[in-house]
């Protein structure tokens, strides 16, 4: 024994045997971490959501007249909306629930400097049956509902979007799962485009108020309210958002950002608020496109007072 391993270290006739034992070794050594990468690879470490729920790609929800592109990539949230074909719902911005944590960045929906949205479970239902979640998919119906389990930061989150042939229907509840605090909340957010020109809005006590749109840079109404809508002269139309249980907290408000790319519509549950472990929240938004709208609004609080007699207000 003593002999071969003599003759394994010592050089012969030129051959540095030890060497190449030590190269073999390494060889190996290299081989096997790359086949350990390539097998966590396969594994997709950096996956974010539950398995077997898409990352990418759009799932697009289609009843006669609405048509809603969900992104998968901004944790199953709509990308845009669609009224008989034609977009009036944005996609130059963020729809769903985001929030900053006391001294942080944002999290929830398409923002990631704070965190991402994650994705624990999806269920689809068309007319009432459970469909399969396919990537890049149309699924068309009378009514499609798609319900989705996830966290953002510190809440637990269930979602329902529901459309039907006349309206879109937006429900989220969280949960704190521990106690935190956070500088601001936007429970729901909608991006309508620059056409539209004037906003009416009935507040809590039944008043109306009205106002205009014109890219002023500034945020409208800033007020608490039942519905909010915009008028479009283009398309004589008005795009009408109702909340049946009014969206309250520390500053909440219902405001219009008034910009140059966008009108978009924030519903601010908070502006600084603490939760404790187990708080719960529980709001819904009703979103009607009003065709035939010429601009003195009675078309919209027609629309608004059938809202209201179909989602009851709750307190």
């Amino acid at each position: 024994m003593q002999a071969f391993s003599q003759f394994l270290t010592k050089p012969i006739e030129g051959i540095d045997f030890c060497g190449m034992f030590k190269k073999l070794a390494s060889t190996f050594y290299l081989l096997a971490i790359s086949f350990s990468a390539h097998a966590k690879d396969d594994a997709n470490p950096d996956r974010l959501y539950a398995k077997g729920i898409p990352e990418t790609g759009f799932l697009t929800l289609k009843t006669q007249h609405y048509s809603v592109p969900i992104d998968a990539a901004s944790g199953w949230t709509i990308e845009k909306m669609l009224f008989d074909g034609d977009q009036f719902g944005l996609s130059n911005g963020h729809y769903g629930t985001v929030l900053t944590p006391k001294g942080g960045k944002w999290w929830g929906t398409g923002h990631q400097e704070g965190g991402r949205e994650v994705v624990h479970s999806l269920k689809l239902l068309v007319d009432g049956k459970p469909v399969e979640i396919e990537k890049d998919a149309t699924v068309s119906g009378s009514k499609i509902e798609l319900i989705k389990d996830s966290t953002i930061w510190k809440f637990k989150v269930h979602v329902e979007i529901v459309l039907t042939n006349e309206l879109i229907y937006e429900r989220t509840q969280m949960q704190a799962l521990e106690d935190c605090e956070l500088d601001v909340m936007y429970y729901f957010m909608h991006i309508f485009p620059i056409s539209t020109t004037q906003w009416m809005a009935q507040l809590p006590d039944g008043n109306i108020e009205t106002g205009p749109l014109k890219h002023a840079g500034n945020h409208q109404i800033q007020k608490n309210t039942q519905w909010v809508a915009q008028y479009d002269p283009n398309k004589q139309r008005a795009y009408l958002c109702y909340t049946p249980k009014v969206i309250s907290g520390n500053k909440s408000a219902s405001m219009i950002w008034d910009l140059d790319r966008y009108h978009k519509y924030y519903l601010r549950q908070n502006k600084g608020q603490k939760f404790s472990k187990g708080e719960k929240l529980d709001y819904s938004v009703v979103v009607e496109v009003v065709p035939n709208e010429n601009g003195d609004w009675q078309a919209t609080q027609k629309a608004a007072k059938k809202l209201m007699q179909q989602f009851p207000a709750a307190q």
